[in-house]
């Protein structure tokens, strides 16, 4: 009786040694051959970029953030939007709202005004781009930009070009003292209008 046990323990361990043979070949470990830190997925980057070591710390460390978003001039940039949305304009520009109406004429006489006291600085289609711009810290506004913003109400833009930047830190100049309140309109109305120039508009 003990030898039949034991010759049927004997046949059912042979029967798992044959399946274990059978079964998947098990994963072996990878070499140490080259830079085991790369990985075998990152063997394309290295063929690439010889030594690159996508475990190091350059490579690990967050995206910096771009220059321009942490300028001082950007950062002053941004405070007349930041005094406008705690306190809003001052009481002489509240509720100001152009009365002339975006007519042909007036958009063709607020393109000459903004190529005679804005394209300097602000450049020529509000881009921020002008000659004078290189100079200037901070840049000028994107008035292009700006203009389809909703806190670019008239009373807004009235303000911010009557008054200039001066205090703000910039350079834009108080333009109430060089142009009238229907100039500065008629700037608005061609800003509105999406900057054009006479051969767009059919103006003549």
């Amino acid at each position: 009786m003990t030898t039949s046990k034991n010759s049927w323990l004997l046949a059912g361990l042979a029967c798992l040694a044959v399946l274990s043979a059978c079964g998947p070949e098990k994963p072996t470990a990878p070499t140490a051959t080259g830079d085991v830190w790369n990985g075998a997925a990152n063997e394309p980057h290295r063929e690439l970029v010889p030594g690159l070591d996508l475990w190091s710390q350059e490579h690990r460390r967050p995206p910096p953030q771009k220059a321009e978003a942490t300028a001082p001039g950007y950062i002053l940039r941004a405070k007349r939007h930041r005094e406008f949305m705690q306190a809003g304009v001052p009481v002489e520009y509240h509720s100001r709202g152009n009365p002339y109406p975006a007519t042909t004429r007036f958009i063709l006489d607020g393109g000459r005004l903004y190529k005679s006291h804005c394209a300097a600085c602000h450049g020529a289609s509000g881009q921020g781009d002008g000659e004078a711009s290189r100079d200037l810290t901070p840049p000028p506004a994107l008035l292009a930009y700006l203009i389809d913003r909703p806190r670019a109400v008239d009373e807004y833009l009235l303000w911010s070009t009557s008054e200039g930047g001066v205090q703000f830190g910039t350079e834009m100049p108080a333009f109430k003292t060089v142009l009238t309140e229907r100039q500065i309109w008629q700037i608005v109305i061609y800003m509105r209008a999406g900057f054009p120039n006479a051969g767009e508009t059919g103006l003549n």
